[in-house]
């Protein structure tokens, strides 16, 4: 099917077409045949690489411009929306829907700490996460009328433990409130996918057909053996791993390296080194992001990157993922050594995909991956314009793993997708669902229960709904009105809009009146934070941590109040340690917490506070009275130079210079002359002097 006779307007044929676009993959077609621009419901199944963004945009086009309705596009991580908003914004550049009103494309994920998504009503095209999605739902806006279309991306994270809950709830609020809007489904990896598609009211487009044929394989024995008898003799150089990148990049080609630990992938970063020195085209003036701080983590990274080899994980921070990220895209970087989260993340693919091993260790010790997930890894090898094969490779120690990988992974199906909407705690969906319908009986909220997958697959939840009612009716979440419904409370209805469970708003609601005593709330929000299930990632604490607690409690018995069971003793200590101004070495070496997790954990209590000074208002406190702990969790400061820190473009460590040069406060800075100011601390201009002092007297009221 040619671009230039589908049923969509003009100027993005054009566009299409000038991008290089002349003719439909398979499974585009299969979708526009389906009915996809005809404002059908389908769950696209088909590989990755396989053309499923451009499907998502031709139904945006029409949508939005034939239909003049909004498009919402979900995405299940942060790095893709991001990722997906530069990309339609780019798309979309220069269309305008009529003379003077350009199509509009907006992110939202919750990061900008906006309670009311009204403002989005301003945005034509609006890139969120499951999570954002399912709060702007709880707000009731107005403009959610106008949706025409919703797109979710990656639907096999229904099966994902941490994530399959909040997708599942919000898909089951689209099936069961936006029954005359078009939705899209779109994955690589469903097996069951009629079941799920029976789920969802949809038609199924599935296809296999990839732009890149892949090729799956073992290494063993300086040898690679495919599913079809084919071997491949490998020139053994060194390790096993080595010889199979050696080979792979001579021919040209760029390996991604999927390790089992993030302490693996580093390990396995510096051993390709040497083989990856040879071809790489990194610059040896090379610019890296200018973070506040350094660690030792960004300091081999660094001295790793110019030899064509670079690890990448969630411990980094997120500018220098991203220069991985880029640097690979350019073809300059040939390895990236990559924990499996990437496989989940940003659409990265290479010619060859390498997996060190396909085993994990976790609470009950060690055993293999889903096949889904290797799918999911192998799904990035071959790159569409640039490759004709992609190449799928699982590292082997012995002739048995050989045949076990062959079978299992190689040949085998991926495991159905199964409900995990338990595991997102049954008190805080009743809630939410209270919340958004505004009234509802015991029997409401139950039916609309029946609508989800795990009502499809495992039965109803009404034990666990009227046990949730219980514990939030007990709680003073809702209660019932005159009309025999539930409605929240005030304390409900904040708790479900600032998207913080019952259990940590109950948390913080128990020990308000000791909060209260606190001139500077900080450390007994630390305990509160430590505990609650809201901050992300969770650290598990060991025996040195347990012991370190006890003797900070010993010599601060008045926190005693505010610890309890849940509590994790690293994750204390570690905000501890970044409230008072501990370097990110400091953190790194004393507490192991690497700076990209530091920074969620510091992202998800600074929302947390943020909602804690919302419920406060409820029962009489001053949210004014959490502005101090804001930022000194924000900054990792010390009281003392927190009103300093409160200044825009002014982090820890600037804020530490200016008050040891004699400028205490933001009166002090206000008063300030540019020329002393720059001569007394060190790395401030003159410029960045006058920025300071006019937003000292701004805040101040001051005339500038």
């Amino acid at each position: 099917m040619l671009i230039e006779d589908l049923k969509i307007p003009s100027l993005i044929k054009e566009r299409l077409i000038s991008k290089g676009y002349s003719k439909l993959w398979p499974p585009q077609e299969k979708a526009v045949q389906s009915g996809l621009l005809e404002g059908k419901n389908l769950l696209i199944v088909t590989p990755t690489a396989s053309g499923k963004t451009l499907i998502a945009l031709l139904a945006i086009a029409k949508t939005v411009i034939d239909r003049r309705k909004k498009a919402i596009y979900i995405t299940p991580l942060k790095a893709l929306a991001s990722e997906k908003y530069e990309e339609f914004k780019e798309f979309f550049e220069g269309v305008y829907l009529e003379k003077g009103k350009p199509l509009s494309v907006g992110i939202s994920t919750g990061d900008d700490f906006n309670l009311d998504p009204s403002y989005l009503s301003r945005y034509n095209v609006i890139i969120t996460t499951n999570e954002r999605l399912d709060s702007i739902i709880r707000h009731r806006v107005k403009w959610l009328e106008n949706v025409g279309l919703f797109v979710f991306d990656e639907v096999h994270l229904l099966d994902d433990e941490s994530r399959g809950g909040t997708l599942e709830f919000v898909l089951t609020e689209i099936i069961s409130w936006f029954s005359n809007v078009q939705v899209l489904a779109l994955s690589a990896t469903v097996k069951n996918y009629n079941e799920i598609a029976s789920w969802l009211g949809m038609h199924t487009v599935y296809d296999e057909w990839r732009p890149v044929t892949l090729l799956e394989g073992v290494a063993y024995d300086g040898k690679l053996i495919y599913k079809d008898a084919q071997v491949d003799i490998i020139e053994r150089k060194g390790t096993l791993l080595q010889d199979v990148v050696y080979n792979e990049l001579k021919e040209g080609g760029q390996c991604l390296i999927f390790a089992e630990t993030r302490k693996k992938a580093l390990e396995l970063a510096k051993s390709l080194a040497q083989v990856s020195r040879k071809f790489s085209q990194v610059p040896l003036e090379q610019t890296y992001p200018e973070e506040e701080e350094d660690t030792t983590l960004t300091k081999t990274l660094r001295n790793l990157i110019p030899l064509g080899v670079a690890f990448h994980h969630a411990g980094l921070p997120a500018s220098y993922r991203k220069l991985v990220e880029d640097l690979f895209r350019e073809n300059k970087l040939k390895v990236i050594c990559s924990t499996p989260t990437l496989a989940a993340g940003v659409n990265l693919p290479a010619r060859t995909v390498v997996i060190n091993s396909v085993y994990r260790y976790n609470d009950e010790g060690r055993e293999p991956i889903k096949v889904i997930e290797y799918k999911q890894m192998a799904g990035r090898a071959g790159r569409p314009k640039y490759d004709k094969i992609g190449k799928c490779i699982i590292l082997a120690q012995d002739e048995y793993q050989v045949d076990f990988y062959l079978d299992r992974y190689i040949s085998g199906e991926p495991e159905p997708i199964t409900s995990k909407l338990l595991l997102k705690g049954t008190s805080s969906m009743v809630l939410a669902l209270i919340s958004v319908l505004g009234y509802a009986t015991e029997k409401e909220i139950k039916e609309f229960f029946r609508k989800t997958l795990y009502y499809k697959q495992k039965g109803n939840l009404d034990f666990q709904i009227s046990e949730s009612l219980s514990f939030l009716s007990k709680n003073g979440f809702i209660m019932l009105a005159k009309n025999g419904k539930y409605k929240t409370t005030p304390l409900g209805d904040i708790t479900a809009k600032v998207y913080i469970s019952p259990q940590t708003a109950l948390s913080f609601i128990k020990v308000v009146d000791e909060i209260k005593k606190w001139k500077d709330p900080t450390l007994p929000l630390l305990c509160l934070l430590a505990s609650s299930e809201d901050v992300e990632p969770k650290l598990s604490s060991r025996k040195k941590d347990e012991v370190e607690l006890a003797q900070l409690l010993n010599t601060n018995f008045e926190l005693e109040p505010f610890f309890d069971e849940d509590c994790s003793a690293r994750t204390f200590l570690a905000l501890y340690g970044w409230v008072n101004e501990l370097s990110e070495q400091e953190l790194l070496d004393r507490f192991g917490v690497e700076p990209g997790d530091l920074y969620r954990i510091i992202e998800s209590s600074r929302w947390i506070v943020y909602s804690y000074s919302k419920l406060a208002r409820i029962v009489g406190m001053s949210g004014e009275a959490f502005d101090l702990p804001f930022i000194r969790i924000y900054k990792g400061v010390k009281e003392d130079v927190a009103s300093i820190a409160s200044l825009s473009g002014i982090g820890r460590k600037r804020a530490r210079a200016l008050f040891e040069a004699g400028y205490h406060n933001i009166l002090e800075l206000s008063q300030a002359k540019e020329a002393e100011l720059a001569s007394k601390v060190k790395g401030i201009s003159s410029i960045i002097a006058k920025k300071i002092i006019r937003e000292a007297r701004e805040k101040l009221g001051l005339e500038p």
